[in-house]
């Protein structure tokens, strides 16, 4: 009987240093995200207020470390390659980002955030999207580096004949386009204008610290949650004893 006892004591030591382990790692993962996100913070911060890039700028630019900052282009939108964004909302309302594509006068092609539309009544209807200005243009835009991959097929019925999914922004639509995009903000004279106003991010850690606190406190439970029961087991062994 002593020895099942004992064998039952260490199967609950190996849970209890199990969940330790468990809640030690989703602690120092979450205070990564914090780390990481707080970096990314000071990056947007300090790229908001610098002076717009030129095109001559961005030949190898690293669009994490310009995040947000501002660059403009001469060029022209291509009034056939368009693409909408899934998922977004916008004052509460369900809708596409609409991704056209201009082409810079140096060759180069840049996917461009147009802003957002309202979907349409149904999956099968596309949404009303305004004509962007055609012809030679200037445009400020703002840097952006999110993978958006996964978002871009808009809708199925909206976007495309086939339920192919594109891999990446880099190749969509057969374009040989630069691996980030850019967020319209209009252009010197007046001609293109976002269809919505792209909002400045929130500079926030969100909370990934406070959830790393909490799973160091649930080690810490795990921990004494098993001297606690261990301490009431060997009192109850010497109760049986004095008995």
């Amino acid at each position: 009987m002593s020895k099942k006892r004992e064998e039952l004591s260490l199967l609950k030591s190996l849970v209890a240093l199990l969940l330790i382990f468990l809640c030690i790692w989703a602690a120092q993962w979450q205070f990564n995200r914090g780390g990481s996100q707080s970096a990314t913070n000071k990056i947007i911060a300090a790229n908001l207020n610098l002076p717009s890039l030129t095109m001559a700028d961005i030949a190898n630019l690293d669009p994490v470390s310009s995040q947000w900052r501002k660059v403009t282009l001469e060029g022209s939108f291509s009034q056939d390659k368009q693409e909408l964004v899934r998922n977004r909302y916008y004052e509460g309302k369900f809708g596409f980002e609409v991704l056209t594509l201009f082409r810079a006068t140096n060759g180069a092609n840049f996917w461009v955030d147009r802003g957002w539309v309202a979907a349409g009544p149904n999956a099968a209807a596309p949404p009303i999207v305004k004509p962007v200005a055609s012809g030679n243009l200037e445009i400020t835009a703002r840097i952006r580096s999110e993978n958006l991959s996964r978002q871009l097929q808009g809708s199925f019925f909206v976007t495309r004949a086939s339920n192919e999914k594109p891999e990446s922004i880099t190749k969509l639509q057969g374009v040989d386009a630069k691996p980030y995009y850019l967020d319209l903000l209009g252009s010197p004279d007046g001609k293109v204008k976002p269809l919505t106003e792209i909002e400045l991010p929130e500079l926030s850690n969100g909370p990934h610290y406070a959830y790393g606190i909490q799973w160091l406190a649930f080690a810490l439970l795990a921990i004494i949650g098993r001297f606690l029961l261990f301490r009431e087991t060997k009192r109850l062994s010497l109760v049986k004893v004095e008995i």
